[in-house]
């Protein structure tokens, strides 16, 4: 202990000194030199760590500070960092002295990672290479009608988009959806690229966003060298974000340099990366694919983020100006001489010719307009190569850096008069013709030397999209008392999205897509339907004579021997909804009986002897089957309820093992008194605010919570907040349950696999949810146990079987542990949940049990209802606490007995046999045991058998345990389940901790609750009650 209290002493003044000596540094570097009351260098306002505390509102406090002191310093480790909006010292750094102001060193640096040697990172010869060969490329009129083309086919899908929300009433994002326009608009033309991403989700822009936003950040944060080092924080984001955006670049290269080596057709050469690389012929050495990588990626910065945002921006103001809006609106019904009766979009898109967007005088007024207040970049830097004196006298040292604050400028007074916050579309025109302003003084796409070579190619998209848009729809804010925020990037976002609704301003409630079939093809079309139609029904006759004869043949139907045979398993798919009623009813007039299924009989029954007979005598001539293991494979895999043999008994001595132990118990009795805690406040909100709410689906998030810190040692804390990943995982396990359940009864459903159609292509979907879930659990898992930095981590099961993966990495691979992992699930949540919540609608139902648990609990645990402390009383329900409460226990027993878990299970007989009752079970059949039915069965628990009445487990007082082959919730033999006392311990400390502080009643007493068909016994739609406090908690 003292040699370990020693180390941790030196390791902390060791971090004490190097923090001291690293502000000690960073002081000197910032305060020296910088000639700090010198009148002739601009006014020092504060450190550059005064920018990253106002991180949030940056563009909002440099605008303040520029209203006092048009140019001020920062003072920066190394050198001053000065902010100017006088628009003489922009002239002057952007054109008169141009050469001596570069990207600089640091600026270069901020840059490399993202945009590498691309045109907006380097200077000299480079840039001017680059900006050679730009400026040819964006001066082609080939590349001026392409581009638009591209445009205006885009704008169409636009609108299509924005109508489907129009219609239905809801709102969008405008930003994303933009985003996704411009996207899609710049692969096209940029590198010949249909990305598909306005009609579906793309990694990649989302990728790319997150590279924009975290190279910004390095532009304020002094220390982001150090964090890149440790790969932490915004610059480990990064450089995965970058890892992921180079590799979808470099493949974008080979195949567009492919595709032009095939050269199969002209067109391939209208897009920009195809140009480049005809041009990287003839220096290959120079414009290799690193080059074309950073060309790519500059273009993209270009091109998508500020045409996205201006038009985001230009919609706000839209919608905070109305008459404006209309007003662009009569422009273009006059120009394009267009009326609200035009609702043919691709003929109306087709007017928006190169003349007409010449003619939009007003709409480019607005577009300026908006760049002026929210230019796409809203401060740019340029770096003193020697010593110099800006326009307004302030001298400037060699190193420093000089920003040009553009969205300060154009809030200017000083700049644009005494109503420069306004948006005042009319101080563009000049009799309605539009008047530009200086570059220097209107500096949204720079200007000098490198002004911005794309500017009339953004004009030009910004407004065929603005005039499609308009034309067709009228835009207010979703939320109009919203304030929207900017987003803190390399360009200007909106923060959160923009979130519209449109209004239709055509006569027809939905827009026209123009015909594109005509009367021959449609004939075509008649004629292969015609065709598909008549080999359809072919394949379905051959296919039910083929079923019908493998059904009835070989199955001694007449036979007594055999259980008698009742229908064909076609019969289950028709009574699905109510299929364990239906089996109920035909068990309570044949304990045993049979469905024909292709290729073998489903044999079903309610007695215990036979379920007996399979689970324990004759124990090993009844397997999961093929047909049971097919059915549950894809979710389940190779876990323990799905194989037989040496696979399950290796899996049921190692998790024997692990069940029986000590820690184990202490540690999950720990986690459900925690979990119940919070249950408790989550229930309270609703009880004291009146709400119902929906008791099944807080099970399951308590159930999940539970058994991913018990399983597995996560948290997902989907209790206390929302968690998308856990909520995506849920969904995707309860769906797939779903679908996996309806095999039983689907004899197609490996047809509907193959197709990847119907409930099997939803459940492919889930599985692969599920499994990227899953393999990043295991990962995280075992990199936690590689840094072994607490013990506590070895607590879990997952972590127990990990250690002994190690012992054999080949046989417990990942696969093995996910498989573990679901099978551990389906057993640990949706049990424990799911009864939980049967056995809270059995308390409404039967009142005067609910209450009789309570004074149990007080009496176990000596509360009352003053009793109002949710940690101390969950301390008090102790494991002697636990095994006190047998009314409780004998109503959760009762619970089960009617609505087991599993309510069927099944074993397939290896081998000729002879049931317990007589009936012969041939080799292959199928046997199912009828949980749910044999609840309600009078000859198995009396005439009484399907009333609540947990007094039948009681004698003096004490629970008496049943026949594990009758009372089958548990299962029985050697597979009985191993988490039975882990369950009743849940449930229990649940049910304790809920009911000594609510009482709980239905929602809609006069609702009918239902089961939902799922692998286990869910409530159809959830569990609605209503809390009514008991204690004043």
């Amino acid at each position: 202990m003292e040699e370990i209290l020693a180390t941790i002493a030196i390791a902390l003044a060791a971090t004490i000194f190097i923090v001291l000596s690293f502000s000690i540094y960073l002081t000197i570097r910032i305060f020296t030199g910088k000639f700090i009351r010198n009148k002739a260098y601009s006014p020092v306002h504060a450190t550059v760590f005064d920018l990253l505390f106002h991180s949030d509102e940056l563009y909002d406090y440099q605008t303040e500070l520029a209203r006092k002191k048009p140019t001020f310093r920062f003072l920066s480790p190394g050198q001053s960092e000065i902010f100017t909006a006088d628009a003489r010292n922009v002239e002057h750094i952007l054109k008169t002295r141009f050469e001596n102001y570069t990207k600089g060193h640091s600026s270069r640096e901020n840059l490399a990672d993202l945009l590498g040697r691309g045109i907006f990172a380097v200077d000299g010869d480079k840039w001017r290479q680059q900006r050679k060969l730009a400026s040819f490329e964006f001066s082609t009129r080939v590349l001026r009608d392409f581009s638009c083309s591209v445009f205006r086919t885009n704008a169409c899908k636009l609108v299509g988009f924005v109508s489907e929300f129009a219609l239905s009433g809801k709102s969008f994002d405008a930003q994303d959806m933009l985003m996704r326009y411009t996207l899609e608009s710049i692969f096209k033309v940029g590198f010949g690229v249909e990305l598909k991403c306005l009609d579906e989700f793309s990694k990649e822009g989302e990728e790319f966003r997150a590279c924009n936003v975290a190279t910004s950040l390095r532009f304020i944060d002094p220390l982001w060298k150090l964090k890149r080092f440790l790969n932490i924080g915004s610059q480990a984001r990064l450089k995965k974000s970058i890892d992921t955006t180079d590799k979808f670049v470099y493949r974008l290269i080979t195949t567009k340099r492919k595709e032009l080596a095939k050269e199969q057709n002209t067109a391939v050469t209208d897009d920009i990366l195809s140009r480049f690389l005809v041009e990287s012929e003839k220096d290959p050495e120079n414009m290799n694919d690193k080059y074309l990588r950073d060309i790519i990626l500059n273009f993209m910065i270009a091109g998508k983020d500020t045409t996205a945002a201006s038009l985001s921006w230009f919609l706000y103001m839209l919608c905070k100006n109305p008459l404006v809006q209309e007003k662009i609106l009569q422009e273009i019904r006059g120009v394009t001489s267009s009326h609200e009766r035009t609702t043919d979009v691709n003929s109306f898109v087709e007017n928006i010719n190169e003349e007409a967007l010449d003619r939009m005088q007003y709409l480019h007024a607005a577009l300026s307009e908006t760049l002026r207040l929210y230019p796409p970049v809203p401060v740019d830097m340029r770096c003193a190569e020697n010593d110099d004196i800006l326009a307004d006298g302030h001298r400037v040292k060699r190193g420093d850096n000089v920003y040009y604050m553009a969205y300060a400028m154009g809030r200017m007074t000083y700049v644009w008069g005494q109503d420069a916050e306004e948006f005042k579309p009319e101080r563009w025109l000049k009799d309605g013709v539009f008047q530009p302003e200086s570059p220097f003084k209107f500096i949204s796409f720079h200007a000098g030397p490198r002004i911005c070579l794309g500017k009339d190619f953004a004009y030009r998209q910004m407004k065929i999209v603005s005039m499609v848009l308009l034309h067709f729809f009228r835009f207010k804010m979703a939320d109009e008392k919203s304030n929207v925020r900017y987003k803190r990037m390399l360009t200007l976002h909106i923060e959160g999205g923009l979130h519209l609704h449109a209004i239709p301003r055509t006569s027809k409630r939905k827009v026209r897509v123009k015909k594109q079939k005509a009367k021959k093809a449609m004939e075509e079309i008649l004629a292969t339907i015609s065709i598909a139609l008549a080999v359809t029904i072919f394949i379905v006759l051959s296919f039910s004579i083929y079923l019908t004869i493998r059904i009835f043949t070989g199955k001694s139907r007449n036979d007594k021997e055999y259980s008698p045979v009742h229908a064909t398993i076609f019969d289950l798919f028709f009574h699905n909804d109510k299929l364990y009623e239906y089996q109920t009813e035909i068990a309570r007039k044949k304990p045993t009986y049979r469905f024909l299924s292709p290729g073998q009989s489903e044999i079903f029954t309610a007695d215990p002897r036979n379920v007996e007979h399979i689970l324990k005598t004759r124990f090993d001539n009844y397997s999961k089957g093929d047909n049971g293991r097919e059915n549950l494979g894809d979710l389940l895999g190779h876990g323990i309820f799905t194989v037989d043999g040496e696979k399950w008994r290796q899996q049921r001595k190692l998790a024997s093992f692990e069940f029986s132990t000590r820690v184990l118990r202490d540690f999950s009795c720990s986690v459900f008194r925690t979990n119940a805690c919070k249950l408790v406040g989550v229930v309270s909100e609703f009880a004291l605010s009146g709400k119902s709410f929906d008791a099944q689906e807080m099970f399951m998030r308590y159930a999940l919570e539970s058994i991913f810190k018990v399983g597995f040692g996560v948290e997902l804390k989907c209790l206390d907040e929302y968690s998308k990943e856990g909520e995506e995982f849920m969904e995707a396990f309860d769906e797939g349950n779903v679908a996996t359940s309806f095999r039983y009864i689907d004899p197609l459903w490996k047809l509907k696999r193959f197709l990847n159609i119907g409930s099997q292509s939803r459940l492919k979907k889930c599985i692969d949810t599920i499994d990227k879930f899953v393999y990043k659990l295991i990962t995280t898992k075992r990199e936690e146990l590689a840094e072994e930095q607490n013990t506590a981590v070895r607590e879990d099961i997952l972590s127990r079987f990990l250690v002994v993966n190690e012992k054999d990495p080949e046989k417990m691979n990942d696969k093995y542990l996910r498989d573990i992992i679901l099978n551990f699930m389906v057993a640990g949540k949706d049990t424990a949940a799911a009864s939980l919540s049967w056995f809270m609608y059995m308390l409404f139902k039967n009142p005067l049990v609910q209450e009789r648990i309570v004074q149990e609990i007080r009496e176990v645990t000596s509360s009352d209802e003053r009793t109002t402390d949710v940690n101390g009383f969950a301390k008090s329900i102790s494991e002697e606490a636990l095994n006190k409460m047998h009314y409780l226990h004998a109503a959760l027993s009762e619970t089960l007995r009617l609505y087991p878990i599993v309510p069927l299970n099944m074993r397939c007989a290896e081998n000729d046999d002879i049931l317990a009752d007589g009936h012969r079970v041939k080799r292959g059949d199928n046997v199912y045991y009828m949980a749910y039915a044999m609840g309600r069965m009078t000859y198995i628990w009396g005439q009484d058998a399907e009333e609540f009445k947990p007094e039948r487990w009681l004698k003096d007082g004490v629970f008496q345990p049943e026949s594990p082959f009758k009372f089958i919730s548990f299962h029985g033999g050697p597979r009985i389940c191993l988490g039975k006392d882990f369950a009743y311990r849940q449930m229990k400390i649940v049910s304790m901790v809920l009911l000594h502080f609510f009482r709980l009643k239905m929602a809609d007493e006069k609702s009918n609750v239902r089961y939902k068909r799922m692998l286990t016994l869910h409530i159809e739609g959830g569990l609605h009650l209503h809390a009514i406090p008991r204690t004043s908690i």
